[in-house]
């Protein structure tokens, strides 16, 4: 017969192999609680650390930012000022070009008159311009114009004469300016249309000269008249002959520019 023997374990023991297992548990437990506190802790300085970190670099780099759009901002308004410059000297010197070409112009023109005529002996219109008025481009000498400027136009032609031997010639130039109003053909005398505090008649310019003349003012058309074309008339009294030019075209945006040969 087998003999089953039991070992009694006093209720302290138990109990405190227990609470010995308990306590020994809870204190690792609590040492990984403190161990992972402490890495957090070390990783929340660090993350806090790099934070500041970027936030430093957050504001140098948006320091560079502005320093550099004010660069560049300063680049275009510099630019702007030289393209503006730029196209200032360019006009200027178109401006200086066309002064030059109507400057050798005019001086061949001068050279022609004093030197003798070769071949026919005549009265001739040297040049003539009817533009749209443009208050900066009237001479100081016509004075200003009363009224509104529309249909107003600047007028200038020269008249000389080819001649071996200069002597004064006189007669009339006679412009007509032809157009239609209210479909209606018309054909006014560009004297009569001039801009004066006089009434005058008379349909043409009376010249007298031995090289040249000049003539220039203002003159308007009537309001509803469309321009399209000129007629010259030139008469010398000296020499009984008339001298014609006809139909010189009539731009409704530039007017009218005849230079003779």
């Amino acid at each position: 017969m087998t003999h089953i023997i039991v070992h009694r374990i006093h209720p302290f023991q138990y109990y405190g192999i227990r609470l010995l297992l308990l306590l020994l548990a809870a204190a690792l437990l609590w040492g990984a609680f403190e161990l992972g506190y402490m890495q957090s802790e070390d990783d929340i300085i660090k993350a806090k650390g790099g934070k500041k970190s970027l936030l430093v670099q957050q504001s140098v780099l948006k320091k560079k930012n502005t320093e550099l759009n004010k660069e560049i901002l300063h680049l275009e308004r510099q630019y702007q000022l030289e393209q503006k410059s730029c196209q200032h000297i360019q006009l200027s010197i178109n401006k200086d070009q066309q002064k030059i070409s109507d400057l050798e112009k005019e001086l061949a023109f001068y050279k022609g008159i004093t030197l003798p005529a070769k071949g026919r002996e005549s009265i001739y219109l040297q040049s003539l311009e009817i533009r749209p008025y443009r208050r900066n481009s009237i001479p100081s000498d016509i004075g200003l114009i009363p009224g509104s400027q529309e249909k107003q136009y600047q007028y200038k032609f020269i008249i000389a004469q080819k001649s071996k031997k200069r002597t004064y010639t006189k007669g009339t130039i006679k412009i007509l300016i032809k157009g239609k109003k209210d479909n209606k053909t018309m054909e006014l005398p560009l004297f009569s249309l001039r801009v004066s505090e006089k009434e005058n008649k008379d349909k043409a310019f009376k010249y007298s000269f031995k090289y040249f003349q000049k003539f220039n003012g203002i003159m308007h058309l009537p309001i509803g008249m469309t321009p399209h074309s000129v007629d010259i008339i030139i008469s010398s009294k000296k020499k009984k002959s008339i001298i014609e030019l006809g139909d010189l075209e009539w731009s409704q945006t530039e007017g009218v520019k005849y230079v003779g040969k």
